[in-house]
């Protein structure tokens, strides 16, 4: 009979510990990653400005449609599969400093990814990206500090725009050299 007992109870106890650390952790996360790039900061913001073609090479963008919004303000829907979110962009600096906020009611997650790009003296672009993500329930807090990583995004981010980039290479030395 102890054994049927503790059998229950280790895995409650162990459920309970999981849903108390998971309670525990913070709101708020912040992430940062930077990434050298060859291409100049014009180049760079070009691509990351153009939010309508992330679905050609951003590997988890499956589509993105604008939402009608005020005047001056961008919005725009990312789709991910089943899921996706709302977007808002705000130039700080031109050229220089992007946010780009989660927005919408009852959202599960939220924040703001704030990109800086910094030239380099290879004519190059240091592009650093900080999240500051807020994760409202529990285990969505413990799924991205423990399961998927703090940062994963930023990292496959940063990956898919170098090969975009690079990509881009050939096309943008073609239109230099007929000027």
């Amino acid at each position: 009979m102890e054994w049927v007992a503790l059998a229950i109870a280790l895995p409650v106890l162990l459920l309970a510990g999981i849903a108390l650390a998971a309670w525990l952790l913070p709101v708020h996360q912040i992430s940062r990653r930077s990434r050298d790039l060859p291409q100049a900061p014009a180049e760079v913001w070009q691509v990351l400005m153009d939010f309508e073609a992330y679905p050609q090479w951003r590997r988890q963008v499956r589509s993105i449609m604008r939402v009608p919004s005020a005047p001056h303000e961008e919005l725009w829907r990312e789709s991910y599969g089943a899921s996706g979110l709302t977007l808002r962009t705000e130039v700080e600096e031109h050229g220089r400093v992007l946010l780009r906020h989660v927005v919408g009611n009852k959202l599960e997650f939220g924040g703001v990814w704030r990109f800086e790009l910094t030239p380099l003296r290879s004519g190059g672009t240091r592009l650093a990206i900080i999240e500051a993500a807020e994760y409202y329930r529990p285990l969505h807090r413990l799924v991205a500090r423990y399961i998927t990583g703090e940062g994963r995004n930023i990292d496959l981010y940063l990956a898919d725009l170098a090969r975009e980039l690079q990509r881009q290479e050939p096309r943008r030395l073609g239109q230099a050299a007929l000027a």
